[in-house]
């Protein structure tokens, strides 16, 4: 199985609502992700079925055990996405902490990188990390219940929560990227990222080593 490069994009339960799953796929396809087909264990499975159990289980706030199957868990989806070949979503509850959830959109890094052995400070293949922040970017300004997103090789680390940032005690992964509200990036000095402003009180904040 290859390294992943994730794009992980943070939701507080308060904002759940009924047609939670339904509105967020529609902000994906008119931000390029178009469902291809369910993933390990769900091949069969169509779009309504994968988004109606999806909404059930984070309803129930459901999180998967350590000795539960697999087949329990919330449902993978790939996407469609043009000069890449293999773009997956999956979701995680109570993660990056209690009461949180997140959305994970997953790469093999040898697509970002090419067949080069991954450092922290490589490059990336520019056009292809461009079409990823374009997306996140359009995420983020259709689709408020997102209160960050942040981007990480599988080597480097995980999503940081959104008030460990706003306090001060961490800086958001971005590897080379992540979106965080206006009022969080206030609170913090980030010299060591490029800033740009974006709709919905969003700030991209880009890695300067990248």
């Amino acid at each position: 199985m290859p390294a992943y490069f994730s794009v992980t994009l943070e939701f507080s339960r308060k904002n759940i609502a009924p047609d939670f799953m339904q509105k967020f796929y529609q902000v994906l396809v008119s931000s390029g992700l178009v469902f291809k087909s369910g993933y390990w264990g769900s091949e069969q499975d169509d779009l309504q079925t994968i988004l109606q159990w999806n909404q059930k289980k984070l309803e129930q706030d459901f999180k998967i055990g350590y000795s539960e199957h697999f087949s329990h868990d919330y449902k993978q989806m790939c996407f469609a996405l043009e000069n890449f070949q293999e773009v997956r979503g999956f979701w995680m509850n109570q993660y990056p902490v209690q009461d949180e959830f997140t959305f994970e959109i997953i790469i093999p890094e040898y697509e970002i990188f090419g067949d080069e052995v991954y450092s922290k400070n490589q490059a990336y293949i520019p056009e292809k990390m461009q079409k990823i922040q374009e997306i996140a970017c359009q995420i983020w300004e259709r689709f408020s219940p997102v209160m960050s997103i942040q981007t990480e090789p599988e080597i480097i680390g995980a999503c940081v929560p959104e008030q460990a940032v706003l306090s001060g005690q961490k800086l958001p992964s971005a590897y080379p990227f992540a979106i965080i509200s206006e009022k969080t990036a206030q609170n913090n000095n980030f010299i060591q990222f490029r800033k740009i402003s974006l709709g919905r009180n969003g700030m991209l904040l880009l890695s300067q080593t990248n």
